[in-house]
């Protein structure tokens, strides 16, 4: 591992059986299509299984009528790339807590050795208002999966007022360095991005080409990067992009969220870096 420390770097088919009537089902068209059509694409496999529980407040909040409730399943096996939706809940209205979690999941995506994570939300009019800010996991064991969580109310302040996505435990995408946006990395490179990390101060991450690690301390709009630590290999492409983000990330002083985004800026108010939330849907 090498530690960064401004501009130095410290290296440190169809079923079988009688076909009865002449009337098909929309599933069985819809299959027959897809088996004679070239280029059909693949239906992710369909929900087979629940995970079940329940989202508590950890205080006593009163919701409108217009309050929605999700929670979701997120396969969290590769941290390197941004979480896979399983299932996910809606519930709208979303009434008032506790919730009940009722997650359908199809169990073929659920494999040995996996790590699997319930999250849940609630927004008003499309602003956070309550969030889980913990990881929750969810057994292996088929028999035990459910999955009691505890959502947090957000503090009212301007730098997450306008947040439709938690800060933490996020998977924030890097779009743009100090105004110039950051392309789609070509395939099998890795994408450049960070996670503040929930049970400890830590961001982890990657810089498009190594890995990465730091400290972060958080204290209402303020929010700074200290002590990042990188591996070593050298990849010509992209490394000058790498060190830009780098240096941009420890000269940040505070943050505010715009929906799904985040941006980060230095310590006269300039964006420094614009960061968007991920997720891959098996759709």
């Amino acid at each position: 591992m090498r530690a960064f420390t401004g501009r130095q770097w410290l290296f440190r088919p169809i079923p079988a059986g009688r076909w009865q009537g002449v009337m098909w089902s929309h599933m069985t068209a819809a299959a027959l299509c897809c088996s004679l059509l070239a280029g059909c694409a693949a239906r992710p496999p369909a929900p087979d299984a629940i995970v079940t529980g329940v989202a508590l407040a950890r205080e006593r909040v009163v919701l409108p009528p217009e309050a929605v409730f999700e929670a979701t399943l997120l396969d969290v096996t590769h941290p390197e790339l941004p979480p896979v939706v399983l299932g996910r809940q809606r519930s709208a209205p979303a009434g008032q807590a506790p919730f009940a979690i009722w997650i359908p999941y199809p169990s073929s995506r659920f494999v040995p050795k996996g790590r699997y994570e319930v999250r849940a939300t609630v927004t008003l009019e499309g602003r956070l208002v309550l969030a889980t800010d913990k990881r929750h996991p969810v057994p292996q064991d088929a028999a035990f999966r459910r999955v009691d969580v505890q959502l947090q109310r957000l503090l009212p302040q301007a730098a997450t007022v306008e947040a439709s996505v938690p800060l933490v435990l996020t998977y924030w995408r890097l779009v743009e360095i100090e105004g110039e946006a950051v392309g789609r990395p070509s395939e099998g490179a890795a994408t450049p991005h960070l996670v503040l990390q929930a049970d400890e101060p830590r961001v982890a991450g990657s810089g498009g080409c190594n890995r990465f690690l730091a400290d972060y301390a958080l204290q209402g709009a303020r929010l700074r990067f200290e002590r990042l630590v990188s591996n070593i290999t050298l990849c010509l492409p992209a490394s000058g992009a790498e060190t830009r983000f780098f240096e941009a990330l420890l000269a940040v002083q505070s943050f505010r969220q715009q929906g799904s985004q985040l941006v980060l800026r230095g310590s006269e108010g300039q964006t420094l870096l614009r960061f968007e939330s991920a997720e891959i849907s098996l759709d």
